[in-house]
């Protein structure tokens, strides 16, 4: 997925126009969500980063590595990210291994106002937070503005009881959609700020962040 400016991302998607508002020019921040049908933004800053894997793997993508610049995130290490005039701070979380052997990871993302944080995949155990960097639990006490969910882990039919718990301990002031899709109640729910006339969506977040 693309990062904006300040730090928010969006899954680019191909033929959509999006307003000068919703540019996401800056690092290309390297996940499954991003990994799937990779459309470039035309302003991109050619700069991607991600976990070890991740960035491999990308470099394996010849129409991607060839004018790329590449850095490294390395586990619960912050990393500063400077972008048109803007500063941000990444921070990869290891959140353990799914049974398939798969590694799970969040990204925590700050830009000195606002907190992020981007959720894909989740190991079943949330015994990870007390490992988490001090960032992040600076982060925790101060408040988690946003939280986003790859609508992958979200089944139609039943609640994903790890998401669920995570979230709600969190309790962030708004939860979004990484494919922009709708989310289910139980999980809008959880969020602080709980608009029952407003319809969220990816998009809507760039005007809902500077509100907060």
């Amino acid at each position: 997925m693309f990062l904006n400016d300040i730090g928010q991302p969006l899954k680019v998607e191909s033929g959509k126009a999006y307003s000068s508002y919703e540019e996401h020019s800056g690092a290309l921040l390297c996940s499954s969500a991003a990994s799937e049908d990779l459309i470039i933004p035309q302003n991109w800053c050619n700069l991607a980063v991600g976990s070890q894997l991740d960035i491999s793997r990308l470099k394996s993508q010849k129409s991607v590595s060839e004018s790329c610049t590449f850095k490294t995130l390395l586990p619960n290490n912050p990393t500063r990210i400077v972008y048109d005039g803007n500063e941000i701070t990444i921070t990869l979380i290891p959140a353990g291994k799914k049974e398939n052997g798969l590694e799970c990871h969040l990204f925590y993302i700050e830009n000195g106002h606002t907190r992020y944080l981007i959720v894909e995949c989740l190991s079943g155990y949330l015994d990870f937070l007390p490992k988490a960097p001090d960032c992040f639990r600076t982060g925790l006490f101060q408040g988690i503005d946003v939280i986003y969910v790859d609508e992958e882990l979200i089944s139609q039919n039943h609640m994903n009881e790890d998401l669920y718990s995570l979230v709600d301990l969190i309790r962030p002031k708004f939860i979004y959609g990484l494919r922009q899709q709708e989310l289910p109640k139980w999980l809008l729910d959880l969020r602080q700020i709980y608009d029952r006339n407003k319809t969220y969506s990816v998009s809507s977040v760039q005007n809902d962040a500077f509100k907060i």
